[in-house]
């Protein structure tokens, strides 16, 4: 006999208490004066056996009562006993790369065969994409198989990470869990978050196949004279495909696309005298996935911002590049206003003028006192922009101090931190540079701020050396703070020459200055409340928003079998060891404890009868 918690075995002690007290308590005949006897010599009165035998049986029932106490709390179980059963989770991918029903019949087939081998297991089905659900709780493979017939293909993209967290979730005591993923297996499922997965919990994969050629609309982009649609084809050969496009429900011109293996084109529409609010796109593609197929886009009301650059003693070298890079492009629309300054100028500058500024993007903290901190904190809590760039015009601790950072930035300066690596495509900065975020790992940085990661920091962007790149600080209740941890004047860098550089910026500062934006496109897998999670122009509170496809679904790239087992992080620190895990199994089978307070309560009732007579 073992215990899963032993310590509490420590409260065995309190049987001490009933036996000091009964050994106190014994029963003398008080001395009661009386004037015939008082020359007769004292002696106790001797207890009848009755009464003796009845005060033992208290004082067992009062130490047994405490010793299975004590036990029940202590979890006793039998250490050699085997497991009497385990839990099967079985996984079902229901991304939209499963869409086809051929596949989702076949994974159907796969899910219902595993939950027929798990027998005498408790068996609990999960459905997954971008999250993980689970539609029946560990019982009876009945209730399974109920939840697995009613089960559809959704639009979400897959998410291996999820399902982990939801599979350790549900096997937290388990120490011979099993976990049986039906999937497609496609790699752009590990792109994001680790997929981590406890030791010791049974790892099994059905590979359903997939499609080996897709064709998908990754975007639509409203301009003032065309409608831009591209085209992607994730398969190896060159297919053509008619393109169409409905803007404002008027039919455009079809168009027809080529595209080489592993390629994207932009086909351009032009759009109506009016311009186009309003855009649907679809790509005739009968050997993919049909999600992809179409695509969906709103024109955006947007105020572009007032740009405020914080520069040196000179400002034509500090700044330039990222001045011409936020005023390039301007015959497509792209107005931003510009401005740069020295640290003194900033500091001169009136209240009012600062509040027409959407973005102040600091370059350099030369003349920058604390002064300028009531102006900074001002500006942040009405709403505006900041941007910090590293260099060696700018000093952390001044940073710091004027923005009374608590505690200050540990920025230490280091050499060849590689190239740069997009982390969260997500990020309204980044989510332009999905299809070419091969572009910015062609920036070389020679010398950056190292910056300890987490705490305030969320990590948009890092370098391939494993430090921060470029990061925004949470927990603002106003306004909008980003650090980009090299320099932005081609100094410690040659950031500035690269083509990324100028949509880099713009996407900076649109980000930035959007005080008061309205977002209208949104990813079916992160739609707010109230929005249904599928594709298409969806009016909700008299506000209507795009919902489209996550594009990296689109991808026909996969993982075999043995590649998915490699790929999945078995971890030991966030799980129990074996050993404790098989003890709270064995435990939670035998359930001694309840048996020990059915006991403890026959001991009481047993003190209290005794007790009463």
């Amino acid at each position: 006999m073992s215990f899963l918690t032993p310590l509490y075995l420590a409260g065995a002690a309190l049987i001490a208490l009933p036996i000091v007290l009964h050994l106190l308590r014994r029963d003398v005949a008080p001395p009661v004066p009386f004037t015939a006897v008082s020359l007769l010599p004292r002696s106790p009165v001797d207890r009848s056996r009755q009464h003796r035998l009845r005060d033992l049986l208290l004082l067992a029932a009062r130490v047994l009562a405490l010793l299975l106490l004590a036990a029940s709390f202590a979890r006793p179980y039998l250490a050699g006993a085997a497991p009497t059963g385990r839990t099967t989770v079985v996984a079902l991918d229901r991304s939209f790369s499963m869409a086809d029903p051929t596949r989702f019949g076949r994974a159907r087939s796969l899910a219902r065969e595993a939950i027929d081998e798990a027998r005498g297991d408790r068996v609990a089905l999960v459905a997954f994409d971008d999250r993980a659900e689970v539609l029946s709780a560990p019982g009876a493979p009945a209730d399974a198989r109920a939840a697995l017939a009613a089960l559809q293909p959704g639009a979400g993209a897959t998410r291996y990470a999820a399902l982990f967290d939801k599979a350790a979730e549900l096997l937290v005591d388990e120490a011979n869990g099993r976990v049986v993923v039906v999937s497609d297996l496609q790699r752009s499922g590990f792109d994001e978050s680790a997929a981590l997965l406890p030791e010791g919990i049974d790892l099994q994969v059905r590979d359903v196949g997939a499609a080996s050629n897709n064709l998908a609309l990754t975007s639509v982009a409203i301009h003032r004279r065309q409608v831009i649609a591209t085209v992607r084809n994730f398969g190896a050969r060159t297919r053509t495909a008619d393109v169409r496009v409905v803007a404002d429900g008027r039919n455009l011109p079809l168009q027809r696309a080529t595209i080489a293996g592993g390629d994207a084109v932009d086909v351009a529409f032009d759009a109506p005298a009016a311009g186009a609010s309003r855009v649907e796109a679809h790509v005739d593609d009968s050997d993919g996935y049909a999600a992809d197929n179409d695509r969906y886009a709103l024109a955006e009301a947007r105020t572009l911002p007032r740009v405020t650059i914080v520069g040196g003693a000179a400002p034509a070298g500090n700044g330039f590049y990222v001045s011409r890079a936020l005023l390039a492009g301007a015959e497509d629309g792209a107005d931003f206003d510009v401005r740069i300054i020295t640290g003194a100028a900033f500091m001169a500058d009136p209240a009012d003028r600062l509040r027409e500024q959407s973005v102040v993007m600091i370059l350099s903290t030369h003349g920058l006192d604390r002064r300028a901190a009531d102006t900074l904190r001002g500006f942040l809590a009405h709403g505006g922009g900041l941007l910090i760039a590293a260099g060696p015009d700018v000093d952390a601790a001044v940073v710091s101090t004027l923005l009374d950072w608590e505690p200050a930035l540990a920025a230490r300066e280091v050499r060849h931190a590689g190239v740069l690596a997009a982390t969260d495509l997500r990020h309204p900065v980044l989510r332009p540079f999905d299809a070419v975020a091969a572009n910015l790992g062609q920036v070389i940085v020679d010398r950056a701020w190292d910056v300890p990661p987490g705490g305030a920091w969320r990590v948009v962007a890092r370098y391939t050396n494993g430090g921060t790149a470029l990061a925004e600080r949470t927990g603002m209740p106003t306004g909008r703070l980003m650090l980009f941890t090299s320099d932005l004047d081609r100094r410690w860098n040659e950031f500035p020459l690269n083509a990324a550089f100028v949509p880099f910026t713009q996407e900076l500062a649109r980000y930035l200055g959007g005080r008061s934006t309205v977002r209208f496109a949104y990813l079916v897998g992160d739609v707010p409340a109230g929005v249904p999670s599928r594709p298409g122009l969806v009016t909700v509170a008299n506000r209507t928003v795009a919902v489209n496809v996550d594009q990296r679904e689109s991808s026909v790239a996969r993982v075999s079998a043995a590649e998915f087992q490699q790929m999945v992080t078995r971890s030991s620190a966030q799980s129990q060891p074996r050993a404790v895990r098989l003890a709270r199994q064995a435990e939670g089978q035998q359930n001694y404890w309840r048996y020990g307070l059915l006991l403890m309560l026959g001991a009481l009732m047993v003190e209290a009868v005794a007790g009463s007579r």
